[in-house]
C-alpha cells in the first residue's frame, strides 16, 4: 500500500486529537507542544492513553475516557528526566571504565601499549582501529592533541591516556574486549561487575542506551535491543523472563538497565545521589506507567534506590 496521508497544520492536528477523545484543557499548551515537540514524537506517549485496538487493527485511535493532553506532556517530561539521568550515570560509568583500563594497561605495558597488536586478539582488526584514530587525530582541535602534534614526532599517536579521550564508549568497549583477560577483569572489578564477560555485555547494553539518549529517543516503554547478560549476584534485583531457547533471562525493559546503572554508580561514585534521584522520577509515574518500564511491584523498597 502506498503511503498517502496528507500533512496537517498544527491547529488541525489538535482538532484531530480532540475528535479522537483527548481532553485539551489549554489550547496554548497543546499548540506550543505540537509546534516545538511534534505530533509524531508525542504520539509514542499518547498511545499509552488510547483504547486497545480491535482484532485485526494495530491502533484504535480512540482515547480512554478522561485522558488529557496534559497527561501526555507530563509523561513526555518524565521520560526526558529519565533520559537526562541515564546520560549522567553512563558518563560516570564510561569515565570510570576508561580510567581503570588505561591505568592497568599503561602500568603493565607502557604509555603507548595500544600500538602493539600482540596485546590484542587477532580478530580485533587492530590496524583498522589505528587508522580510525589517526583520522580522528587529524580532525581534532583539542588542546592536548595540538600540543602532542607540536611537541612530539614519535610515536605519531598520543599515549593511551590521551587516545582514550578521542574515542566513543562503543569503541572503548571494543578495545577493552580485545585485551587480555587480566586487564578486562580489573576493569570489571573496578565497576563492581563480576567478570570480564559480563562487563562486555553490560557496556554493550549501556552504549545502546547512551546512543538512544544522546539522540533524544524514548526510553520509557521501550524494549532495549541488547539484553543484559545474566548476573547471578543480581538475580534477586532484576526482572527475569523465560526466553525460547535461552531459558530465563533478564527482561529487555528499561528497569533492569537502571538497576545495573544504580549498582555501578554506587561503586564508582559512593556519594552520588543518582539512585535516589532516579527513584523519585519513576515514583512520580502511575503504576501502569512504571509497569511499562518493567518496574516490579514493590521496587521502591529495594535498598539500591534508597
Amino acid at each position: 500500500m502506498r503511503y498517502s496521508k496528507p500533512p496537517l497544520n498544527i491547529p488541525d492536528q489538535l482538532q484531530q486529537l480532540r475528535d479522537r477523545g483527548l481532553l485539551v484543557r489549554s489550547d496554548d499548551l497543546a499548540l506550543n507542544a505540537l509546534e516545538l515537540i511534534g505530533y509524531y514524537r508525542l504520539s509514542a506517549y499518547w498511545l499509552f492513553f488510547e483504547e486497545p485496538p480491535a482484532p485485526g487493527e494495530t491502533r484504535s485511535h480512540r482515547f480512554k475516557p478522561g485522558s488529557s493532553f496534559e497527561q501526555v506532556i507530563e509523561l513526555y517530561n518524565r521520560d526526558r528526566l529519565i533520559r537526562l539521568l541515564v546520560i549522567d550515570a553512563i558518563e560516570r560509568i564510561e569515565i570510570a571504565a576508561r580510567s581503570a583500563w588505561v591505568q592497568g594497561m599503561s602500568m603493565k605495558h607502557g604509555h603507548h601499549c595500544y600500538l602493539d597488536p600482540l596485546l590484542f586478539r587477532s580478530d580485533f582488526n587492530h590496524g583498522e582501529q589505528l587508522e580510525q584514530l589517526r583520522s580522528q587525530l587529524q580532525q581534532s582541535n583539542e588542546t592536548f592533541v595540538i600540543h602532542y602534534r607540536q611537541t612530539y614526532s614519535e610515536p605519531e599517536l598520543p599515549p593511551i591516556w590521551a587516545m582514550t579521550e578521542l574515542i566513543s564508549l562503543g569503541t572503548l568497549r571494543a578495545w577493552i574486549a580485545a585485551t587480555e583477560l587480566d586487564s578486562k577483569t580489573k576493569v570489571a572489578r573496578s565497576l563492581g561487575i563480576p567478570s570480564a564477560q559480563v562487563l562486555n555485555g553490560v557496556l554493550h547494553s549501556l552504549n545502546l542506551l547512551r546512543n538512544i539518549s544522546a539522540h533524544h529517543g524514548r526510553l520509557w516503554n521501550r524494549l532495549i535491543v541488547k539484553r543484559l547478560p545474566k548476573i547471578k549476584k543480581l538475580q534477586n534485583l532484576l526482572v527475569l523472563e523465560a526466553v525460547d531457547g535461552e531459558g530465563v533471562q533478564p527482561s529487555k525493559k528499561l528497569y533492569n538497565y537502571l538497576v545495573v546503572m544504580a549498582i555501578i554508580v554506587r561503586k564508582v561514585a559512593p556519594l552520588s545521589t543518582w539512585p535516589s534521584r532516579m527513584a523519585v522520577v519513576m515514583s512520580e509515574m502511575g503504576p501502569e506507567q512504571q509497569g511499562a518500564m518493567g518496574c516490579p511491584v514493590g521496587w521502591q523498597q529495594q535498598q539500591i534506590w534508597s
